[in-house]
Formats: structure tokens, sequence, C-alpha cells
């Protein structure tokens, strides 16, 4: 046998018994009893992360509270003063609390920078992509900090 399959077998074994398992390999519930969950700000980023997470709502447990922004602004202008360059950031506060007890808290941040499209229609079809894909990545981060 060659040295690079002696390697790659030896790899496989290490990883098969080491214990190692992928965040997202198991189903996408969490194991968090919600009681209440709090949404303000914008309500189309709120609606799609409370769905995304997949919590059911029981008579007792910890309290939700979601703030979220969202922000597009222009970067940069052209000679003419036309916008060529945009931002899109999106901001959500994340609380998670027993009743008077903050138990988990974090701000949440992503953006991304593009460039302009002369037809409108597919620049806001662009940037409604764009918010979806940054939404995307927050509850990720949601759901990656509430599982550790």
């Amino acid at each position: 046998m060659t040295m690079k399959k002696i390697s790659i077998i030896l790899l496989f074994l290490m990883l098969t018994n080491c214990g190692y398992d992928a965040i997202y390999s198991k189903n996408n519930s969490l194991n968090v009893l919600v009681n209440k969950i709090e949404t303000s700000g914008n309500k189309n980023i709120n609606r799609i992360i409370v769905s995304s997470i997949k919590v059911e709502e029981k008579k007792a447990g910890y309290q939700i509270k979601l703030v979220s922004t969202k922000n597009s602004e222009v970067v940069s202008k052209d000679g003419t003063g036309n916008a060529s360059i945009y931002r899109t950031t999106i901001i959500v506060d994340f609380l998670l609390s027993d009743q008077a007890k903050t138990i988990k808290q974090k701000k949440f941040s992503a953006s991304f920078t593009y460039s302009n499209i002369k037809n409108k229609f597919d620049l806001k079809q662009y940037q409604k992509n764009v918010e979806i894909n940054l939404i995307n990545k927050i509850t990720e981060e949601i759901f990656t900090f509430l599982k550790t």
C-alpha cells in the first residue's frame, strides 16, 4: 500500500472513533423550553428567525427577546451623484432569560456590500436576496450560540 492510502485509512479510523459530530448533522430542534418570544424591530427579520429556530412555546421555560434592525445605505457615489455601491447591514440583539435573570445575551451582526444595478427591479430583487442570506447567516449563528 502506498503512504497516501495508509494515511487516508488512519484518518478515517481516527475520525470515526474520536467522537466528532457535526453541529448540523442532527435534528434542528433545540433543547430549550420557551415560555414567551418577544420581538421588536423589523417584523420580517424576526419572523424568519423565529420560524427557522423551531422553538415550541411551553407553559414553563425561558423567554426569548429579539430586537432586529436593517440598514441599507449608499457607500459610494459616482461622478454624477448616482449611487454606485450599497451596503446592507442587519443587527439582531438576542436575549435568553429566565423570568428576571439573563441566561444568555449576544448581539449578532451581518453586512454585505454590493454594486449598483441599472435595472431598479433587478436591484430590488438582489437586495431582497441579500437580506435573506444575511438573515440566514444570523440564524445559523444564533442556533450555534444556543447549542453551546
